[in-house]
């Protein structure tokens, strides 16, 4: 068994400190890319109950429109003054509710369209944190084969997809979504 040279030494060290730093830089985009997905899911089930609500309102809202439409025309139909009377108090009580519960509504889908636009705005970071790992665990496999065959150009080609997937999970942690187009709907 031949011992091993100095520059071979220092070749297999760059590859293990190359692989150390890929692995921790992984581990750490995990981690963020766990409390995404717990935003996301967070923020689906948030978006989901909020278009419930709104239905739920719109049903009511429904059943206000059809109790005002009855009171106004029992109205027409009576002649009796004080029944007048009163169907006009209660005409004028349906539509301020009416009104509260249209507010309501208005406010229910402005939830809902905020959670779908915070969920659209997290699927692209999603996106960069998945293509992220992909790149950095084929750079990690390009490295261990390099490690196997001493090959040095393989070293320096699989700084390719590792740099590319640092620089990918570094704008993914600091939010700064980047659009991957088809690879984004092929990753999904």
């Amino acid at each position: 068994m031949t011992e091993e040279s100095e520059g071979d030494k220092r070749f297999n060290d760059l590859i293990a400190i190359s692989i150390a730093f890929l692995a921790s830089f992984m581990a750490l985009s995990a981690i963020k890319s766990g409390n995404l997905d717990k935003a996301i899911a967070q923020t689906q089930a948030e978006r989901i109950d909020n278009w419930a609500w709104y239905q739920a309102v719109r049903v009511r809202e429904d059943m206000g429109d059809y109790e005002l439409a009855n009171l106004q025309r029992l109205e027409r139909n009576t002649r009796d003054a004080s029944e007048r009377a009163r169907l006009a108090t209660e005409i004028t009580a349906q539509n301020a509710e009416n009104t509260r519960i249209e507010q309501r509504k208005n406010e229910v889908q402005n939830l809902a369209r905020r959670s779908e636009s915070d969920l659209a705005a997290m699927q692209p970071i999603n996106d960069q944190y998945d293509l992220s790992t992909a790149l950095l665990s084929i750079a990690t496999a390009l490295l261990a084969i390099c490690a196997l065959a001493r090959v040095r150009w393989l070293f320096w080609f699989s700084l390719i997809p590792a740099a590319a997937g640092v620089i990918i999970g570094v704008m993914a942690m600091a939010r700064i979504a980047m659009s991957l187009g088809p690879l984004s709907a092929w990753l999904g």
